[in-house]
């Protein structure tokens, strides 16, 4: 990764910035969004691939060129009552399965958490999507953030966890695609005797709508960033291709000794009950 004049001097004066952790400064105290953990988060096995950055984003090395951590989308966020964007420590975390907190200097992300850090980033889809109001954008006064049509934004893509969509296990949900702003342009379904298996296309912008409306405890949908998305893209469509062409038989024993005892734990766990 090339390390640049810029990104030395931010990387200086923010080490410091640590010591005020410490001192209970709360606008650092706040930089980042504790998460919850009652749930392990939908494909574990598959990491976001960094930050989920807010919509119109330039891209990454440009857009860390661009930022200078002035806080505003942040606030314009917390104005429109989306509260959707908060700011990265050190060891910034994964959204939307992450743990919260500053994390430290030298923590497993090195380099990247240190550039990353001021930066603004997605919080817990869960609780916190990107409502897709354009706003950071339109006051974004160094163009980090650009003026985009909502359709065009690309901060991610959803990828939904086939093991843990009602779905794709014997039922019909239609929640994720009733909270898609992009709806049919975005949700491919096919229809069989194993429920409605909807699909999330490249068209996502990856708001992360789905993600919180998703029925299922912890969620079933997991937005990952574009770049990641080409990283795991050939064996996520073989997964999703062979489900829907394995047999009756292999697909029950999926289904009923493996998926549905995850999704059932999970209704417990919240109390509700899936019928």
């Amino acid at each position: 990764m090339k390390f640049t004049r810029r990104d030395f001097l931010k990387a200086s004066i923010l080490t410091g910035a640590t010591v005020m952790v410490g001192n209970g400064f709360p606008i650092l105290e706040n930089l980042a969004d504790a998460a919850k953990e009652e749930f392990m988060g939908p494909l574990p096995d598959i990491d976001v691939g960094g930050l989920i950055r807010p919509p119109g984003a330039l891209p990454e090395k440009d857009f860390r060129a661009k930022c200078i951590s002035c806080g505003v989308c942040v606030n314009v966020c917390h104005v429109m009552r989306y509260d959707a964007i908060a700011v990265a420590g050190f060891n910034p975390p994964s959204p939307p399965f992450n743990k919260g907190g500053m994390g430290g200097l030298f923590s497993k992300r090195g380099l990247s958490g240190i550039l990353s850090f001021g930066t603004p980033y997605i919080k817990d889809m869960r609780d916190f999507p990107c409502a897709l109001c354009m706003e950071c954008p339109r006051h974004c006064p160094t163009g980090a953030l650009q003026k985009v049509e909502k359709e065009k934004v690309k901060m991610g893509i959803a990828l939904i966890d086939f093991n843990l969509c009602f779905g794709w296990n014997g039922d019909v949900c239609l929640s994720c695609s009733k909270a898609c702003p992009m709806g049919a342009k975005v949700f491919d379904f096919y229809h069989g005797e194993w429920g409605n298996q909807p699909y999330i296309n490249e068209n996502c912008v990856g708001c992360g709508l789905c993600v919180k409306y998703c029925p299922l405890g912890g969620s079933a949908v997991k937005i990952v960033t574009k770049k990641q998305y080409e990283k795991i893209k050939v064996p996520y469509l073989n997964e999703f291709k062979g489900l829907l062409t394995m047999s009756n038989e292999e697909r029950y024993n999926v289904v009923y000794g493996q998926n549905l005892p995850q999704i059932m734990a999970r209704g417990r766990l919240v109390e509700r009950e899936y019928r």
